[in-house]
């Protein structure tokens, strides 16, 4: 089975993480909302600034505090709702990745549907650009359905270039370069303008697999990781 096999995981992982961080931003609304220059403020509504008295710089300053401090809750509140919204997204998408292992049914399923409102399309009274529209949805779900079964069959055999190696993750979905050695600046350039990602957290530059990234990839060893001009950099910065 193709796709990722944490992408469950990880899509819960990415709600979890909103929910946290709009939690964050809605205590931080909260507080902004009662801070001391609001308290002192509503203790004495009304209160005019007395011009010339000791008194009228300190008045000022408050009530400077208290709008700010108004308009750091209301900006803080917003984006409270931002990842609400962000939560609502991820749980509610009908979106098809091709990360989800479970991609193909779903494709099968979303083309029964397709074909089933063709047919009552066609037994009803309907304007043409109907059947048009249907009729490129289903031959798109076609393709899809039809590339992801090829992927799954597909193999790519490790390829060793110098100074490292190119790998299927099949764990992750992901063709993977890695370097025995931080690569050079001209070849960290070359592998983002290739699609290439660094990841922190698997050590090594990727993309997601599929046909157009294996020509990528083997086009890549061939042209630039296999030429013998490239050096690798001997200072350890760290990856963009």
């Amino acid at each position: 089975m193709g796709g990722r096999a944490d992408y469950e995981e990880r899509k819960n992982r990415r709600i979890e993480r909103y929910k946290e961080l709009s939690i964050k931003a809605s205590e931080k609304s909260k507080h902004y909302q009662n801070s001391n220059a609001h308290r002192i403020l509503q203790m004495t509504p009304g209160q005019p600034i007395l011009m010339g008295h000791h008194s009228e710089k300190r008045h000022r300053n408050l009530i400077k505090k208290a709008n700010n401090d108004m308009r750091k809750s209301i900006e803080y509140d917003e984006k409270s709702k931002y990842y609400i919204d962000k939560v609502k997204t991820v749980e509610d998408s009908k979106v098809i990745y091709s990360d989800d292992p479970k991609a193909i049914d779903k494709l099968k399923e979303k083309l029964e549907r397709l074909e089933n409102q063709r047919e009552s399309i066609k037994a009803r009274e309907h304007q043409t650009w109907e059947l048009t529209n249907i009729g490129a949805n289903i031959r798109e779900t076609k393709k899809r359905i039809e590339r992801l079964e090829r992927l799954e069959n597909l193999e790519f055999p490790t390829i060793n270039f110098i100074g490292g190696k190119a790998i299927h993750n099949k764990e992750i979905n992901r063709i993977q370069l890695i370097f025995n050695e931080i690569p050079s600046k001209n070849v960290r350039e070359e592998l983002k303008h290739n699609g290439f990602h660094w990841s922190r957290y698997e050590k090594a530059w990727q993309r997601e697999f599929n046909q157009r990234s294996i020509r990528t990839t083997k086009k890549l060893i061939e042209n630039t990781l296999n030429n013998s001009n490239e050096k690798i950099d001997e200072e350890q910065e760290e990856f963009e």
